[in-house]
């Protein structure tokens, strides 16, 4: 339940043209990479937060050939754990009653951020979570969810991509906790696993800076040149 604004403050990562890929039209994660891919010219380099890292692992899956590196953030690797499948089927319930405005506030934004973000640094971004989450509603919530419901375990993925890999954590994320991360990386010996401090799950919203230099050092790095970078 993000949109573009989730990446206000991180800025140009690179020299090469940022895309924006909305992945909120389809109830399946599997339709929504290949909406993605048909949307955009390759080669690219997707960059995933939380449910967009999953998109770019399956855009990896589906057009190898295309993607020449990944950046995954705040995310799992893993089919959707039998306690959330549960837990989203209540929760779509509750939308589709007209209480999305409840689940946002009261069930989601509770467990974004990490306790180092207080003062109106936190405020603005609670505030700013809960308008991305309201101004999408409730049709884009109940796609979301069962997209994220349905979706397929892809750690597979990681272990047979031949690229290179970034994987970024924020250390205090509770939804997707940095150990998740290292082990996803641990999976692939071209991955690369860095933990950003004094961040939860949001970390292009709570630590924006450390988040574009760790990507752009990332890439210069490795001195890849696609032709875009796809953010999701």
């Amino acid at each position: 339940m993000c949109d573009q604004r989730l990446w206000r403050d991180v800025g140009k990562i690179s020299p090469y043209p940022n895309t924006y890929a909305s992945i909120t039209q389809f109830d399946c994660t599997e339709v929504l990479a290949q909406d993605v891919l048909a949307r955009v010219a390759g080669p690219i380099i997707p960059m995933g937060f939380s449910m967009g890292a999953i998109v770019a692992l399956l855009m990896a899956k589906k057009a190898p050939e295309r993607v020449k590196g990944l950046v995954l953030s705040s995310t799992n690797c893993t089919a959707d754990l039998p306690e959330r499948a549960v837990a989203r089927l209540s929760q779509q319930a509750q939308v589709r009653d007209g209480q999305l405005s409840a689940i946002v506030r009261d069930e989601l934004k509770p467990h974004y951020l990490s306790p180092a973000t207080q003062g109106e640094k936190r405020q603005d971004i609670l505030d700013l979570t809960f308008k991305m989450g309201m101004d999408l509603g409730p049709d884009v919530f109940l796609r979301q969810s069962e997209a994220l419901r349905t979706r397929p375990a892809l750690c597979g993925v990681i272990s047979d991509f031949k690229g290179h890999m970034l994987v970024l954590a924020g250390a205090d994320d509770t939804l997707c906790p940095p150990a998740w991360h290292v082990a996803m990386a641990a999976r692939n010996p071209r991955a690369n696993y860095v933990e950003i401090q004094n961040a939860g799950h949001l970390v292009p919203l709570e630590q924006p800076s450390a988040f574009r230099r760790t990507i752009s050092d990332w890439l210069t790095n490795l001195k890849i040149t696609p032709k875009q970078e796809i953010e999701a």
